[in-house]
């Protein structure tokens, strides 16, 4: 979506101020430029997916499955990330236990104002 401002067109975002500023330093903080240019290019969806929901979502995939290493949150299709206010992230994802991979759902609940996970809940 789009929103004209007088003369320019800036995109509307459902993140605050402190989740933009937390996926700003994480893209800073990738390894090339190529990886930077990349993540700067997702969707909000996904780069809260990445950068806010995954590290938490690793933690609690490990009480379901212990021996989790590798989680993804959704895929290149972007129906499968869906970001509904500053306050909630949902979607598919797999994680990795051994050599398999298993699907599943989830909800990862934001705090706007730290720009940090609060909760995430799967669903099998």
């Amino acid at each position: 979506m789009l929103i004209l401002t007088g003369q320019s067109a800036v995109a509307a975002t459902l993140l605050s101020k402190a989740q933009q500023d937390v996926i700003a330093a994480q893209i800073a903080e990738l390894r090339s430029n190529e990886e930077r240019e990349m993540a700067s290019s997702w969707s909000d969806a996904k780069k809260v997916a990445e950068f806010i929901c995954r590290p938490l979502a690793l933690q609690e995939l490990r009480k379901w499955k212990k021996e989790a290493d590798r989680v993804f949150l959704g895929t290149d299709d972007p129906s499968t990330l869906e970001m509904t206010s500053s306050q909630t992230l949902t979607g598919s994802g797999q994680v990795r236990v051994g050599s398999d991979w298993d699907d599943f759902t989830f909800t990862c609940r934001l705090d706007p104002d730290t720009g940090k996970a609060l909760s995430f809940e799967v669903s099998h």
